[in-house]
């Protein structure tokens, strides 16, 4: 499920400059990093998408964990994401509806939204107006990133 997952978020962020590492997507523009993580649950088959950003002075080499993001947030408080689209992040939804109906909703529910998304996000202010209109207020912001937010407009 992980490396399915992973496999349809390159495919759609890849043309967008994101480059992979490990079970991560990240992107660096002239003042933004960008990444999005698949995790796989502890206990079970479930996968997490986390989505984080940082100013791009921040990655080293090019490179920043989602943990360490001062911007993170889940895939669900994207608000493009429809509910059947997280029904698929579950455990048996790829022997529920068939491996190529599984792989085309991935793509449609999943990659497509996150790239959309990711797309319109290559800047500071992007990621404000972003937070602002595509995302819940289920959303972690550093008290340094809130700064640089609010003085990007």
């Amino acid at each position: 499920m992980q490396s399915a997952v992973v496999r349809v978020i390159g495919e759609a962020v890849k043309p967008l400059g994101f480059q992979r590492r490990g079970h991560s997507w990240y992107r660096v523009t002239s003042d933004l990093y960008a990444v999005i993580n698949v995790q796989k649950s502890r206990w079970d088959e479930l996968c997490y998408v986390n989505i984080a950003f940082s100013p791009a002075s921040q990655a080293e080499d090019s490179w920043l964990p989602e943990s360490k993001c001062q911007v993170r947030f889940r895939l669900n408080s994207l608000k493009s994401i429809t509910p059947e689209g997280l029904l698929l992040l579950e455990e048996n939804s790829k022997q529920e509806i068939g491996e190529g109906e599984f792989q085309s909703s991935l793509v449609e529910k999943i990659g497509t939204p996150i790239a959309q998304f990711m797309d319109d996000v290559t800047r500071l202010g992007d990621l404000k107006d972003a937070l602002d209109s595509g995302v819940t207020e289920k959303v972690f912001v550093h008290r340094e990133m809130r700064s640089l937010l609010s003085s990007s407009d």
